[in-house]
């Protein structure tokens, strides 16, 4: 019999973490029957899938691209029990996908089993949206916003990712309530207070010398998290971004809503909690999560006086006036080599090269000569890359 355990999410519970750690002991999980499935050398299904609507995760989400390929490239596991792992099925908002998704898998598995970890809304909404500060986050800049808060402001679209009893009711209609398996993402109900060894629960499986991979994807501290949401608003600049955060330290005070605020924000979803939980039995808990707010103050952190503002804006100029004396480091002849050296392989680079020195010399006959080749073998690429043989 061919069984899938077939994890779905959600983003901010933990994910990177036991990803990386079965990737580590791909080996050690098919000696205990169970066959990690990802795509080399991210250790997820991320690849498999896209947008609904080109380019907008809402309203319309994701989807997988070819559901029979999936299909397939799980079954091509030699494991009798194959596991695959995408967070980013949390942006499946469509019963559409997901219904094509569980026929493809039913024609090459007898079991399947659908794993999802979810996370009190207010909890998740100030590390989903914080994340959007961080570099190349489209799609939680889409969903979340880059309002310089703890939580995002709120618009109807956030119901898309946080009224769980709906979303999981897409689930269960694709694949039934039986093959659903729900986990709460909270230290107090994880077993032994640890995702990875939950999942390995969860899976059946005890490997022993498991190699555990450190907690990764760290939240961001209270200035990244506004810098970093100005620059990607502003911007959309991954290399900004990224320079931004890495110019501040990762440990100062993290930005959180007082215990008021995180209240109000969860009040919305708690009936749907409510019949989740009364459905599926996933907590003792009536509301489904542990009405816990202590790890709250009483008064948010979002606010920084005018010193530290002052602070911040003299590490930003610090670092965007280091970045720009690097690329006037640049020149001509520097852009010219490297388009030259990509050309046989990559024109398409080598083309954006050569374009930047055209605007740096805009009157050098080889780099007009090189970048005639270049667009020409571009728009028609059965033509040969340039090789040119002197400087100009």
């Amino acid at each position: 019999m061919r069984r899938l355990s077939l994890h779905i999410g959600a983003h901010k519970t933990g994910t990177t973490t036991f990803q990386e750690t079965f990737q580590m002991n791909d080996a050690l999980l098919m000696r205990h029957g169970l066959g990690f499935s990802y795509v080399a050398p991210w250790p997820n299904l991320h690849s498999f899938m896209d947008y609904v609507t080109p380019g907008q995760v809402v309203p319309d989400g994701f989807r997988v691209i070819d559901p029979d390929r999936l299909a397939a490239f799980l079954a091509s596991h030699a494991s009798d029990h194959v596991f695959g792992s995408s967070e980013n099925f949390s942006f499946f908002f469509q019963q559409g996908p997901i219904d094509d998704l569980a026929t493809a898998l039913r024609r090459v598995f007898d079991d399947i089993k659908i794993i999802v970890y979810l996370r009190r809304q207010d909890r998740h909404a100030v590390s989903h949206h914080q994340e959007g500060a961080r570099q190349d986050r489209p799609h939680e800049g889409q969903l979340w916003g880059h309002a310089l808060t703890a939580l995002p402001l709120p618009h109807p679209h956030h119901r898309l990712y946080l009224d769980y009893d709906q979303r999981m009711g897409l689930w269960e209609q694709a694949f039934g309530r039986e093959n659903l398996i729900v986990r709460v993402f909270d230290r107090a109900l994880l077993h032994e207070g640890d995702v990875v060894s939950d999942l390995l629960s969860v899976l059946k499986i005890n490997p022993h010398r498991l190699e555990r991979k450190a907690d990764v994807n760290r939240s961001v501290g209270r200035v990244q998290a506004k810098i970093g949401h100005i620059a990607n608003a502003a911007l959309g600049d991954d290399a900004v971004t990224l320079r931004l955060l890495d110019a501040f330290p990762w440990h100062l005070q993290r930005m959180v809503p007082s215990a008021t605020a995180a209240r109000d924000f969860l009040a919305p979803y708690l009936e749907g909690n409510r019949r989740l939980n009364a459905r599926l039995k996933v907590t003792p808990f009536e509301n489904l999560f542990p009405d816990d707010f202590t790890d709250y103050p009483d008064t948010n952190t979002e606010t920084m006086d005018s010193e530290a503002w002052a602070e911040a804006m003299r590490v930003v100029i610090l670092t965007l006036g280091r970045r720009q004396s690097e690329l006037q480091a640049l020149n001509a002849d520097d852009l010219r080599k490297a388009a030259t050296a990509v050309a046989a392989f990559d024109a398409p680079s080598a083309l954006r090269l050569v374009r930047a020195a055209h605007s740096l010399r805009p009157t050098g006959g080889f780099i007009l000569k090189l970048l005639d080749e270049l667009e020409a073998q571009v728009a028609s690429p059965e033509r040969k890359a340039p090789r040119p043989k002197a400087d100009g």
